[in-house]
């Protein structure tokens, strides 16, 4: 990918969480979420980000949100240093960088009706009250296949797919740019999760939106997604296009977790890798490559050397941090 056209720019930014033990809460060692990721985003385009639970995904989308302050590193939106913004100039940015929330049971407000839970951000940021607002609550239900008349209804009187329709349409509301889509289909039945993806689509292409979609699921990822990041304990390990990711993969746990996606195609299968072992722990990551204790492919510069991120193939938009394949 080039710069020209890039919505959001991430450049080496790192998320630590610090450890303390004692009476006095002294910092014994820090939990390295993020580490060190770059990226970017072209607009109107997704990027599907998968990994294992506990890879920092999750994390990551909602420190380029700034929801989570980070440890270092850039994120820029549309050229805006997010990190150096103030809080007047942050507010004003937030209309353009929304969320939608894996748990739709836990991410709305049991108390409120569906009415305020999608409104509430109009009032907020004070861009429609009374009639105004009602009639773009009404708008939104009906953009994301909900009737007007569950205004006065409660969360727990909907189905999870419904509730993730009401989620979406809150973020929404604003007329965002950019959304963070934190695994919206995880908590669905399979049934709902083909609605919830189209639903994406459809508004992705209405509205222009740009995605950072976090998955763990590569059979919905390839789906949704122009390019994908593969990320492990904090790191990518490898980033391309969709359709070049999952044609041909570089890195052995991208193998690893395309070779676990159930295929309906005979003519396409991976050969099952079982990958060893627990994923390390981030307060105290391997040496040399991250997943080499796990990997099959493994060779003795793996153990001490660091690989770094670098074109695979000849193909500068693939990239994969790995001594072994090429």
């Amino acid at each position: 990918m080039t710069a020209n056209g890039d919505l959001l720019t991430v450049e080496d930014l790192r998320t630590y969480f610090p450890v303390r033990k004692g009476i006095f809460s002294r910092v014994s060692a820090w939990v390295r979420a993020v580490d060190g990721v770059s990226f970017r985003i072209p607009r109107g385009k997704t990027l599907g980000l998968v990994g294992e639970s506990g890879s920092g995904k999750t994390t990551l989308g909602r420190t380029i949100l700034r929801l989570i302050p980070s440890t270092s590193g850039k994120v820029a939106f549309d050229g805006n240093d997010v990190f150096q913004q103030s809080y007047r100039k942050m507010r004003r940015l937030r209309r353009d960088m929304q969320i939608i929330f894996q748990d739709p049971f836990g991410s709305l407000n049991p108390r409120m009706t569906v009415g305020n839970i999608v409104g509430e951000s109009l009032t907020v940021h004070g861009l429609a009250r009374g009639n105004d607002r009602r009639r773009r609550v009404a708008e939104l239900l009906e953009k994301v296949g909900l009737s007007p008349s569950y205004v006065n209804r409660y969360p727990h009187e909907f189905s999870g797919g419904q509730r993730q329709r009401i989620g979406i349409a809150r973020a929404l509301a604003l007329n965002p740019r950019f959304i963070v889509c934190d695994e919206p289909v995880s908590a669905l039945d399979v049934s709902i999760q083909s609605q919830i993806i189209n639903l994406l689509m459809d508004l992705q292409k209405e509205f222009g939106l740009t995605y950072l979609f976090i998955a763990h699921d590569l059979a919905v990822v390839e789906h949704i997604s122009d390019y994908v990041a593969v990320m492990y304990l904090g790191k990518i390990v490898e980033h391309a296009s969709a359709e070049e990711i999952y044609k041909n993969p570089k890195h052995p746990y991208t193998m690893a977790l395309m070779s676990a996606v159930p295929q309906p195609d005979p003519h396409r299968r991976y050969e099952r890798v079982a990958l060893q072992g627990e994923v390390p722990s981030p307060i105290n990551p391997p040496s040399g490559c991250p997943f080499h204790p796990r990997c099959q492919m493994r060779i003795d510069r793996c153990r001490t050397d660091t690989p770094q991120l670098e074109a695979k193939a000849g193909n500068p938009e693939h990239i994969a941090s790995c001594w072994v394949t090429e």
